[in-house]
């Protein structure tokens, strides 16, 4: 690779933490998960590690939160530092990754803007998640993959290991990716089949090697990995066993909701077909936002144009990564039945890759087409929208969150309680300890359980309206202020009287 082009990749690096700056300057209202890790974090620098992992089993992420706050910086401040520079690490993978297969100096520029643009990728750039450390590292261990499955050399076998191992530490489905990746170097026909099956077992051993590795470390360190996947995959079984075996009383309320009281008698038994078909549909629709509206339609372009980039040797192992993370996906829907864009943004990236040949190629036919000039002004049109969908916001900022949580302070004396259903106002009100495990939905108990003079404060939707008009609980309620006002409450706060 020319000097150029490595240039280009660390131009993106300095641009991708020039606009992370903004959010460590100015963050907004933090995201519900964000209180969690925060929470983690502050256990484990209070605690250690052992209290950490007991809180959230997962807690590789609080405890880099953690260590980076041991320099003096606030919890959140950490968190938005260590997620600016793994976007600065996710952007120079991804530039690599294409140049890998493309290192002219367009195609690489390209790369770079599509990276920083990536509506998906950059819309959550002011969240506090674990899966940015996971998305960065895998595209790291991948393109550290793709050099080996090319060039053979074991230092790349070494980077891919150690890359999606760290990975790991974030999400736990890195494991999957790091065992099964390794497989497809048996679809490279630049090599004979007896050298690529010699490839595959140096990675295996080095895999097997460093699992072990670092396995006997975290034991060390007082952290049972196998205790960890074995609780972690605890929590999917009763989800599972429910998928396989539905009972019969929820098969009954879902072909009731489907299909209705009376025709439900007659179609009960095409319930589990309906489900199927609307998982897939909820399946397509998670990549649909996760590749983004604007990529998602340049490539469908792309494939029908013969733009894309395809090199099966070269790409099998970003072939190998969208096909593993399209089986996670399937997976974890049919089990849980929900799934959000995030989930899909390894695959979305995959597709990403793409976007720089599609691109260069529509400039390809401009340069000799009579509508040169209105084509420019398309792709430059292109590129603009999606760096406003990346980067602004027109909704309305939440500041009524802070406003309440102010409120609830200020009224609160030493001897109250706090309810909310709100991790924002739990955390910044200071008066609830657990404010990482507050419900979406209040309960009855938890209102009757109250006592006298205690403030519950309530984000109003749907569910929560409907639970403040039961006549039980009515009368243990004195409304006592709404935020951002009365006619818009998005917020009530409720004082708890004897009626």
């Amino acid at each position: 690779m020319r000097w150029q082009e490595i240039d280009i990749r660390w131009y993106a690096v300095a641009v991708s933490l020039l606009l992370s700056v903004y959010t460590i300057l100015l963050p907004g209202i933090p995201n519900d998960d964000a209180y969690t890790y925060i929470r983690t974090a502050d256990i484990f620098v209070q605690d250690g590690v052992a209290s950490a992992i007991a809180h959230y089993t997962w807690a590789g992420y609080s405890i880099l939160i953690g260590l980076v706050s041991m320099l003096g910086l606030p919890l959140f401040t950490a968190a938005y530092i260590i997620n600016a520079l793994f976007y600065a690490l996710l952007a120079f993978a991804f530039v690599s990754i294409v140049a890998t297969f493309d290192s002219s100096r367009r195609t690489v520029l390209l790369a770079a803007v599509t990276v920083l643009v990536f509506p998906e990728l950059n819309e959550s750039r002011n969240l506090i998640i674990r899966d940015v450390g996971f998305w960065s590292l895998s595209v790291f261990g991948l393109w550290r993959f793709i050099e080996f499955n090319i060039h053979r050399q074991l230092k790349n076998g070494i980077g891919f290991c150690i890359a999606l191992g760290l990975a790991a530490l974030f999400r736990p489905e890195a494991i999957v990716y790091l065992t099964l990746t390794p497989l497809c170097l048996l679809l490279n026909n630049h090599y004979d089949a007896a050298r690529n099956r010699k490839d595959l077992l140096r990675v295996l051993a080095l895999v097997i090697g460093m699992g072990i590795g670092g396995t006997l470390l975290l034991f060390l360190l007082g952290v049972n990995l196998v205790t960890l996947l074995l609780e972690f995959g605890s929590t999917y079984v009763p989800f599972l066993t429910n998928a396989i075996n539905p009972p019969e009383a929820e098969v009954v309320a879902m072909a009731n909701a489907i299909f209705g009281e009376y025709a439900s008698t007659f179609s009960r038994q095409y319930v589990t077909a309906v489900v199927a078909f609307g998982l897939l549909v909820v399946l397509f629709m998670s990549v649909f936002y996760a590749v983004s509206g604007p990529f998602f339609w340049l490539l469908a372009f792309g494939v029908f144009k013969k733009y894309i980039y395809w090199d099966r040797s070269a790409m099998a192992p970003l072939l190998a990564y969208a096909v593993i993370n399209f089986i996670v996906l399937f997976a974890f829907l049919y089990i849980t039945r929900f799934l959000v864009s995030r989930y899909a943004v390894v695959l979305a990236i995959m597709f990403a890759t793409q976007v720089p040949f599609v691109i260069s190629r529509i400039l390809d036919r401009l340069r000799v087409s009579q509508w040169r000039q209105l084509g420019m002004n398309v792709l430059v049109l292109f590129f603009f929208y999606c760096a406003v969908d990346s980067y602004i916001s027109f909704g309305r900022p939440k500041t009524w969150l802070i406003d309440a949580a102010n409120y609830v302070s200020r009224e609160a004396n030493p001897a109250t309680n706090i309810i909310t259903n709100n991790h924002t106002i739990a955390y910044f009100s200071g008066k609830v300890e657990g404010y990482d495990q507050v419900l979406r939905n209040l309960s009855e108990y938890e209102i009757l359980a109250a006592n006298p003079g205690d403030l519950i404060a309530i984000e109003m939707y749907y569910e929560m309206t409907v639970f403040l008009e039961d006549a039980r609980v009515t009368p243990y309620m004195e409304r006592v202020a709404a935020f951002p006002n009365e006619e818009e409450a998005r917020v009530a706060i409720y004082r708890r009287v004897q009626p």
